[in-house]
């Protein structure tokens, strides 16, 4: 057994770790980045937290461009995994996913290969060219799980069980996303700035009566009382797993909702209205060109760097309401995740550990045979009771909270 592991940021230095502490099944570990400096950091605090629980098995690092599907195809060639996982960019999913069709490679990632704000690439066209390998991957006899994240992923497991276990028939599917924590800095994104900002300047798309609807970006605002967390305002958001979601679960509406604050929103606002959050190539009165989202991303702390420090709780769950057995419920499925619990496992803040805990639950599923069907799936299509027995296991508990059915949530609209 082995894995091949793409991508050394936030999500990667945390399936890394998560992947040392259980490679008495996953084998042999091989990090692979553009920057082969911060892969090697990576195995250095894998080393100094003791995390390698088979000190038997190898954990290296190679430089690798994923955009380079021909050095990507010789480098699975050569190090054979059972399992590729793609902590990268969502910007490179669709060359990862062709060079494991050529090597018949299984594949696992963690977000939709898009940016969610560019035409042709938003919610409702979202999964379009990474749902173009299902024959492929079929016929080449390998599986391809995508969104196994957290949002995407655990929540939209928490549907499927919802699904299976709490509901005859569904109405609404709300994802809430809130963190709660204090990382001490005016300003800074909890994950990669470049795909951060993208994602939450796009208009919001969401499924209701049967139809997409589109609004631009925090003109629908509820507030939620998140568990341990308190009450915060949460708002409507382009997310992929609103589309796998409408695809797979029915239901008659389907949102995503994050949480900001005031003044992050004040930050925002100001660098989208000078355009500073703009990926448009800029050319400066030298001749050079840049492009303003990278400068902005240039400038802005590495989200690494707020581990140490960081505090607070996160909290993120589906919201489901509908009948069971002919009555009306409403449940909230979640987790709250410590920032400081996570610094103290493996070095890094509760975003990046929400998400990497549940990209190696889904790689256990896949090596145990739980979840290794050939073809492409996303999280939902799968059966949610053997991933949400290990997750604890690897670091995130979930809870469910019933929730009086007669108070809907209550959206408001803004001005822009």
């Amino acid at each position: 057994m082995s894995i091949l592991q793409i991508g050394a940021g936030g999500v990667g230095w945390v399936v890394a770790h998560k992947a040392a502490q259980n490679n008495d099944v996953l084998g042999d570990i091989t990090i692979a980045s553009r920057s082969i400096g911060k892969c090697e950091k990576i195995i250095e605090s894998i080393k100094g937290k003791n995390n390698l629980k088979d000190s038997t098995k190898k954990l290296e690092a190679r430089a690798l461009d994923a955009d380079d599907i021909d050095a990507l195809v010789a480098l699975i060639e050569e190090v054979k995994p059972g399992l590729l996982i793609n902590a990268g960019p969502p910007w490179v999913n669709v060359s990862i996913m062709e060079a494991c069709y050529r090597t018949k490679t299984s594949y696992l990632d963690t977000s939709v290969a898009v940016d969610l704000c560019s035409e042709g690439q938003q919610v409702p066209e979202a999964y379009d060219p990474q749902w173009a390998f299902r024959e492929k991957f079929a016929e080449a006899g390998i599986t391809g799980i995508l969104g196994a994240g957290f949002d995407p992923g655990v929540v939209s497991v928490f549907a499927a069980y919802a699904v299976k276990h709490l509901f005859d028939e569904i109405d609404t599917i709300d994802v809430m996303d809130v963190n709660a924590g204090d990382h001490g800095k005016k300003f800074a994104t909890n994950f990669d700035p470049e795909t951060n900002m993208l994602e939450i300047q796009g208009d919001s798309f969401y499924w209701d009566n049967e139809a997409w609807k589109q609004v631009p970006c925090h003109t629908r605002m509820m507030e939620f009382e998140f568990p341990n967390c308190g009450s915060h305002k949460v708002y409507s958001m382009a997310h992929d797993e609103v589309r796998s979601l409408q695809e797979f679960i029915p239901a008659k509406r389907i949102e995503f909702w994050m949480g900001f604050g005031d003044r992050y929103l004040n930050y925002f606002n100001c660098m989208r209205d000078i355009g500073l959050l703009s990926p448009d190539p800029l050319t400066l009165n030298d001749g050079t060109v840049v492009q303003p989202l990278h400068v902005l991303k240039a400038l802005l702390p590495d989200p690494t760097s707020l581990a140490p420090g960081y505090k607070g709780l996160t909290c993120i769950g589906t919201w489901v309401r509908g009948k069971k057995e002919g009555k009306e419920r409403s449940v909230f499925i979640y987790n709250n995740a410590d920032h400081e619990v996570a610094y103290a496992d493996v070095e890094h803040q509760a975003i990046a550990y929400t998400t990497g805990v549940p990209a190696i639950t889904a790689a256990l599923q896949y090596f145990r045979g739980e979840w290794a069907d050939k073809g492409i799936f996303n999280i939902e299509q799968l059966n949610p009771d053997p991933f949400l027995e290990t997750m604890p296991s690897i670091g995130l508990g979930w809870d469910v909270l019933e929730l009086d059915p007669a108070i809907p949530p209550v959206i408001n609209t803004l001005n822009k």
